[in-house]
């Protein structure tokens, strides 16, 4: 799994039913994880592909289009969704991340299509470009577990909540869920 994808998931639901607009947070939740299983099932498959094989030059090129392509594709699908009050702060700042990783992302690419020979791969690899899309990772790895904590704190004040008799009943199905953080 890509260790950046991971946050996708601080959309996650933890108090269900509350909304803003069009969505509630758990339908949000449940489009915005879509999206991130979808872009990481694909990212993962191609990199399984290119790492499987010896390396190459235009498979090296192919990789990484297909990475700027996915990372593309993902900043739109997050740009068409509308969050609810409740996850816009999060929502902005994946968004912000995802856009990083693509500019990270377009840059390794546009590298490697400088180099003419296998054994030049390895400083598109090694390159500030890479280093780049490294440093978007791990700020993505940093939000997941601060999220994670926020939203552990949320649904254990909706469950410590659930048996008063006046909270309406949307606000008491506190649901759990593990970001799986690296």
């Amino acid at each position: 799994m890509n260790r950046y994808v991971v946050c996708g998931a601080l959309v996650a639901v933890f108090v269900g039913g509350c909304s803003n607009g069009d969505l509630t947070v758990s339908q949000y939740a449940t489009e915005v994880a879509a999206l991130v299983q979808e872009f990481d099932a694909r990212l993962d498959a191609e990199a399984e592909a290119y790492f499987s094989v010896s390396p190459s030059v235009d498979s090296l090129r192919k990789y990484l289009d297909v990475r700027v392509d996915g990372y593309r594709k993902a900043v739109d699908d997050l740009d068409a969704i509308e969050p609810p009050e409740q996850v816009a702060e999060l929502h902005a700042t994946f968004k912000e991340i995802m856009n990083t990783l693509l500019i990270a992302e377009e840059a390794r690419a546009a590298s490697a299509d400088t180099i003419d020979s296998v054994e030049e791969i390895t400083t598109v690899w090694e390159g500030p470009e890479s280093q780049a899309v490294r440093i978007a990772e791990d700020r993505a790895v940093v939000l997941c577990y601060a999220a994670q904590e926020q939203f552990d704190e949320t649904a254990e004040g909706a469950e410590a909540l659930s048996d008063v008799p006046w909270m309406p009943p949307e606000l008491k199905s506190a649901v759990r869920t593990a970001l799986g953080c690296p």
